[in-house]
């Protein structure tokens, strides 16, 4: 160590110089780190935004009515009411990085560096959980009136499409504001293949389809494994993001939607997405993964800083996108 400073500051000191390197690369090692984030970043679905009170977007409710009419005829006007809004909150979500005093007196002068490397990497795989997750992150089940967890999928699809609400929108009062939901009913042998067919079916829009299909392990399995009753094991199957497979993720093509499974996903779910228009994971620009201070707590031998994050998932499509229900079963 430098001089006469002391053991604590040193260690303040070194970890300026650690945090301005690791900072601007966080957020980017997080959200290529798990298969869902990944693709939604190569989608494109993965967007940074200034500040704003709300995440608060149009969506279309009613379209004008068009009509035939014949050589003179009386055209009649009727104005259509086309758009509501919905509404997002901003999320938040911190991981501690906290050094104790002996961790500095059993650490040499020249493994400074690494050691708070070291912790920062963490925090980064736990963010990386937890953005990824079913607890807080794009896979849980809260709405906005819940603030301490990120509006994920399992509130966009629900076993019930005519309840709740999404974005302070009620799906019972919107006809247009409901998703599409399939239930494989524990048996995906019998039923499997044939409701992934009819959901991909429900949520395809003249030119707008599905481009994510995402599940568990056991449904990609039970999917794998009933492709070769009639399929032979060693015909080639189709992969649909060349980019997730040179970054370690296996993936495959159904009808032109790439078809993976996710560690975040919950048990028995599978979620049928449109990512390219309208599903949306925005983060805060300058709290996307941010490092604050490393400070010394009041009462402790210690050095403790947190990674920060502020953001949350929206969508402004729910007819777009479904829920596959019960396939972990074959």
């Amino acid at each position: 160590m430098a001089g006469n400073l002391s053991l604590t500051r040193e260690y303040q000191r070194i970890f300026t110089i650690v945090r301005d390197e690791a900072e601007p690369i966080l957020w980017d090692n997080i959200s290529v780190r798990t298969k869902l984030l990944f693709r939604m970043k190569e989608m494109g679905a993965m967007l940074k935004v200034g500040g704003k009170p709300h995440l608060r977007f149009n969506i279309m409710k009613e379209l004008p009515n068009t009509s035939a009419y014949t050589d003179l005829g009386v055209l009649t006007p009727v104005r259509p009411d086309p758009w509501t809004s919905v509404v997002f909150n901003w999320k938040q979500l911190s991981t501690p990085v906290q050094v104790s005093g002996l961790d500095m007196v059993k650490t040499g002068d020249d493994a400074a560096i690494d050691l708070l490397a070291g912790f920062i990497s963490v925090a980064e795989i736990s963010m990386r959980d937890a953005v990824g997750g079913n607890s807080v992150g794009i896979y849980s089940s809260a709405g906005e009136d819940d603030l301490t967890s990120m509006t994920g999928l399992q509130n966009f699809f629900t076993s019930t499409v005519a309840a709740g609400s999404v974005g302070q929108l009620s799906r019972a009062s919107q006809a247009a504001w409901r998703h599409q939901y399939q239930n494989i009913s524990n048996d995906f042998s019998a039923n499997g293949v044939n409701r992934l067919r009819t959901i991909f079916r429900q949520t395809s829009y003249f030119d707008v389809t599905p481009d994510t299909i995402v599940g568990t392990g056991s449904f990609m399995e039970n999917y794998e494994r009933n492709l070769t009753a009639t399929l032979s094991t060693d015909m080639p199957k189709p992969a649909g993001s060349q980019g997730m497979l040179d970054a370690g993720f296996q993936n495959m093509a159904y009808k032109g939607a790439v078809m993976f499974d996710d560690d975040g996903c919950p048990d028995n779910a599978a979620y049928v997405l449109n990512l390219a228009d309208y599903i949306r994971l925005i983060v805060r620009e300058g709290r996307d993964a941010e490092i604050g201070d490393f400070v010394k707590s009041q009462t402790k031998d210690d050095l403790v800083t947190y990674v920060l994050t502020a953001g949350n998932l929206i969508t402004t499509g729910l007819r777009y996108g479904g829920l596959l229900a019960n396939g972990d079963t074959d």
